[in-house]
């Protein structure tokens, strides 16, 4: 624990010094701290400093509290997931004021709610960092709190959390129990947390509701530095394709071409995806009004279940796509892609490589195992190893080669460059 203690107290310094030399805010639970604890921008040791005060003080409190009070702890998380869920219900988010307090007798009014039920949920939620008791009875926004009330994404994903992934992964027990072997999407614990037999994402279409939160949630997902765009601007040489074709397999309303299109002047798109999406595309990227953008993407209605008809194309991007599938899906959507893949053309996959157990900060580690637990609960799909792509890869097509793979610092998933072996 002293050691531990050490380096705690190394790391803070090297990610203090940061602060003060650049006049960046130090972490704070006050209103005005910034969303991000580090700007992304920072160099790369103050990023890495941050990841081990997380993983050093995590490793800690496991010390501290011992084998005893392990399930005494793990009680927090669900009734976590339980306030939020009441706060999100409730409105309290948008009920208590930005800049001010409010006494919790005339914000039980307001959110029509009883008054003593209101403390306790509030109360315990504090211990997590949303809201604080500024003065006995009055109740004021964090930092985290006004960021789930001021940022709609982000209020989308905690929607998404409640009232999709939590009862999601309650159900993975009973799921498995009914279908011990199941490979399919129709066999999933998000089957049985929601009473259906159709896959997650026709689910999805047929709720408004559920698709708005759900988009809302990638874009915060999207924004946050795990997966931030960047790193696939990283990932990857871009400016060596010149005026070169990218094919952004599933690439939904065409985040990573956009992205792409406005950091490199010279590589045109074709975002493909289902046809109530693309139909949309042109439209959305008219109302961007990025000259950047004209002429240089175009979108597609494509099922990546059937051969691609886009032949010798530069690269074909799946970013994000492949997790979501079990793998003899992902093994059909890349012989597609394989099948129309010219002398020089290459596949970039964008997901996460898991490590290996305890080769990763355990901050870092238990945020990919959660993303591993996620497709499995809802896709009977996994987070992949390195060792699992390449037995996806060899299948496919033995001549498949990874040429290449980069982790961008403080990515969680990496990007991997393949090409066809010629004869």
């Amino acid at each position: 624990m002293e050691t531990l203690s050490k380096k705690i107290e190394a790391e803070c310094r090297v990610f203090d010094g940061y602060c003060r030399k650049t006049g960046y805010p130090t972490p704070s639970s006050e209103r005005t701290t910034p969303t991000f604890a580090l700007p992304h921008e920072a160099p790369t040791e103050v990023h890495v400093a941050r990841e081990r005060i997380m993983s050093y003080a995590l490793n800690l409190f496991q010390l501290a509290a011992g084998p005893s009070e392990y399930l005494a702890n793990l009680q927090t998380g669900y009734h976590y997931v339980a306030c939020l869920q009441w706060l999100l219900r409730f409105k309290i988010f948008a009920l208590v004021p930005q800049q001010d307090q409010i006494s919790y007798s005339d914000l039980a009014e307001l959110a029509q709610v009883d008054e003593g039920r209101l403390k306790s949920v509030a109360r315990m939620a504090m211990t997590s960092g949303l809201f604080v008791e500024p003065s006995p009875l009055y109740i004021a926004h964090s930092a985290t709190s006004a960021l789930i009330s001021t940022n709609p994404n982000f209020r989308d994903w905690a929607m998404v959390l409640c009232t999709m992934s939590a009862p999601t992964a309650a159900a993975m027990t009973e799921a498995h129990a009914k279908w011990p072997h199941a490979k399919g999407q129709t066999e999933t614990a998000y089957n049985i947390a929601f009473d259906h037999d159709i896959d997650f994402f026709k689910h999805l279409s047929q709720s408004p509701v559920l698709h708005k939160q759900f988009a809302g949630y990638m874009r915060s997902v999207t924004a946050s530095r795990g997966t931030h765009m960047d790193h696939l601007l990283d990932g990857f040489d871009w400016a060596k394709l010149g005026n070169g074709l990218v094919v952004d397999v599933g690439g939904s309303t065409g985040q990573a071409s956009i992205a792409l299109a406005r950091e490199f002047p010279e590589p045109n798109f074709i975002v493909q995806d289902r046809a109530e999406v693309a139909m949309g595309g042109d439209a959305y990227i008219e109302s961007l009004q990025d000259s950047r953008l004209a002429g240089r993407i175009t979108y597609q209605a494509h099922d990546f279940f059937l051969p691609q008809h886009v032949i010798g194309a530069d690269v074909y991007l799946l970013r994000m796509i492949l997790h979501d599938w079990a793998f003899e899906d992902s093994v059909k959507i890349l012989r597609n892609i394989v099948a129309a893949m010219g002398k020089t053309s290459r596949v970039l996959i964008m997901d996460t490589v898991l490590p290996d157990p305890g080769q990763a900060l355990v901050a870092k580690e238990r945020l990919l195992r959660v993303r591993d637990m996620a497709m499995m609960q809802t896709f009977n799909s996994l987070e992949r190893s390195l060792d699992d792509w390449l037995a996806i890869l060899e299948r496919v097509d033995p001549r498949l080669e990874i040429r290449n793979i980069v982790q961008p610092h403080g990515s969680v998933m990496s990007v991997m460059e393949i090409v066809l072996e010629q004869d």
